[in-house]
């Protein structure tokens, strides 16, 4: 079988990082109702995704890729003061 571009030997043993989900309607868990995810990492030791349509009001994005060491305090993203609400 061939892995579409991009993707990693673990998708073939049924991970989903570089993956979106997107909830069914259905969905119960009010934490992930109406999202769009963007699955990062997926192993046998867990996941972890981001929520990408929907606000989260207690960190910016800048924040959140210094948090997870996607680039260092020092570089940190400033956006212009006329970017307003943007995060």
């Amino acid at each position: 079988m061939k892995l579409p571009r991009g993707s990693s030997a673990k998708r073939g043993r049924g991970y989903l990082d570089g993956q979106m989900l997107i909830a069914m309607p259905a969905m119960g868990d009010e934490r992930f109702a109406r999202s769009l995810i963007y699955v990062c990492a997926h192993s046998s030791e867990g996941a972890m995704g981001i929520v990408v349509n929907h606000p989260a009001p207690n960190i910016s994005f800048s924040d959140l890729l210094v948090k997870l060491d996607v680039v260092p305090a020092a570089d940190r993203i400033q956006l212009p003061t006329r970017a307003g609400g943007v995060k």
